[in-house]
């Protein structure tokens, strides 16, 4: 809490002696003329007591609960403009003359001027002190009051033109809101400050920051990319499908040469009746039981049926023809097409390219 200094309470002194003398002069003024006309001075006394002696007491009271920190009752600031606007009622009634009533009118409001600045001298010393001004919190909290009323009302109301009248009401009332609060102003003022000072900050700092220095440039060097792995080839012949096949089987037969292919791609010749065995192959640590074998049975049908020398014929055929186009076939493409076993499928596929080729062995 801050306390006055030597120098303020002179100025607050020297300052309300001359109000207090104002007041005091209006009542000896309003005594004068009540007597000079009334011609009794209990009169012309209780005259000043009912108007100035009235306001003096609303006065005293203002000027005490606002020393105590607390707003003054609306009663209290009603009587300090009543009470003398009544006194000069009185001087207007009794004054002889319309000179001496214009006079007689106006002594009485002396009073007012006088309770009036000293209580607002009152106020001022409280706030200065504290730091709160309690009268300008009592007139926000009226506003706002208000406000929320005729806010709910406007949304509420079941008659639209209330409603209406209660949303002007209050955007009117939203131009009282803050009105002599002081800690609300200084801290608008405080956000505002903090703001421009931000922004003074990042404008420097954008103006006088150093951008980092660049890296001196180098001569050209070619970009390697590693080169993409080639797919690998998709075996599309019988032999490579048995040597594959062989080499998993007998997976410590792979450091052996390679033998020889079972077919040679330059010697094959159209066989129509060419069957392929399918009996497994013997181990090197197998025994042999013995040294002559029996010809081999005929090799049972494919689950879908073998079709007959014409099915085959056409199939052979088809194939050759899509390979002339130059369209390239697998045996899984094949079996598509033909709607068999991919085994017979490889089959029709090499009769196909022999057929193809014309036997020089060009596969298209």
């Amino acid at each position: 809490m801050k306390t006055l200094t030597g120098g303020q309470r002179t100025v607050l002194i020297l300052t309300t002696i001359p109000m207090i003398a104002v007041g005091i002069g209006g009542a000896i003024g309003t005594y004068a003329n009540a007597a000079s006309v009334l011609h009794r001075k209990e009169t012309a006394l209780g005259v000043v007591a009912a108007g100035e002696g009235a306001t003096l007491v609303a006065a005293l009271v203002m000027i005490v609960v606002t020393m105590l920190g607390q707003p003054a009752p609306h009663t209290v600031r009603a009587a300090l403009w009543l009470l003398p606007l009544a006194a000069s009622t009185m001087g207007l009634a009794i004054a002889p003359s319309v000179t001496e009533s214009v006079v007689y009118a106006l002594t009485p409001l002396a009073m007012t001027a006088s309770a009036e600045g000293i209580s607002f001298l009152a106020r001022r010393i409280v706030v200065h002190r504290t730091g709160i001004d309690i009268e300008a919190q009592r007139k926000n909290a009226a506003t706002m009051r208000r406000l929320a009323y005729h806010r709910a009302r406007a949304d509420r109301h079941p008659r639209k033109r209330v409603r209406k009248r209660s949303t002007l009401r209050v955007w009117r009332l939203m131009n009282h809101v803050g009105d002599g609060d002081a800690q609300l102003g200084s801290g608008l003022v405080q956000i505002q400050r903090d703001r421009l000072t931000e922004g003074a900050n990042a404008a420097l700092a954008a103006m006088l920051d150093t951008p980092p220095a660049l890296p001196e440039p180098t001569a050209d060097q070619p970009v390697r990319r590693d080169a993409e792995p080639e797919p690998a080839p998709e075996p599309d012949d019988f032999d490579d499908i048995v040597g594959t096949a062989l080499i998993v089987a007998a997976p410590e037969l792979g450091h052996a040469p390679a033998a020889p292919p079972l077919l040679g791609r330059d010697t094959l010749h159209p066989t129509f009746d060419l069957h392929v065995s399918r009996e497994p192959a013997l181990s090197p640590t197998e025994p042999l039981t013995h040294a002559h074998r029996e010809p081999a049975p005929e090799p049972p049908r494919e689950p879908e049926g073998d079709p007959g020398a014409d099915d085959r014929e056409q199939q052979i055929a088809e194939l050759a023809a899509r390979l002339r186009t130059g369209e390239r076939l697998t045996k899984s493409s094949a079996a598509e097409i033909l709607g068999v076993s991919p085994a017979t499928a490889g089959r029709r596929l090499r009769d196909a390219r022999v057929r193809a080729g014309d036997g020089t062995g060009f596969y298209p």
